[in-house]
């Protein structure tokens, strides 16, 4: 995934009613989405797609 440009990751914040402060935290935020998105990918788990998921709420007190 090619990394995101300072102009798309602010489409995509004002899309999401978020703005950044200036232009120098505009590109401090498409860095580290891009840092983000870089390590994600790098992410290997074969078995990923075969595991049940686990609920969120696994306290008693917790469950609806």
């Amino acid at each position: 995934m090619p990394d995101l440009s300072p102009e798309e990751v602010r489409a995509q914040l004002l899309a999401l009613g978020l703005a950044p402060l200036d232009d120098d935290d505009l590109a401090e935020v498409a860095h580290r989405i891009n840092a983000i998105n870089e390590a994600v990918l790098a992410l290997e788990h074969p078995d990923a797609d075969t595991i049940e998921p686990l609920p969120v709420f696994w306290l008693t007190e917790e469950q609806p």
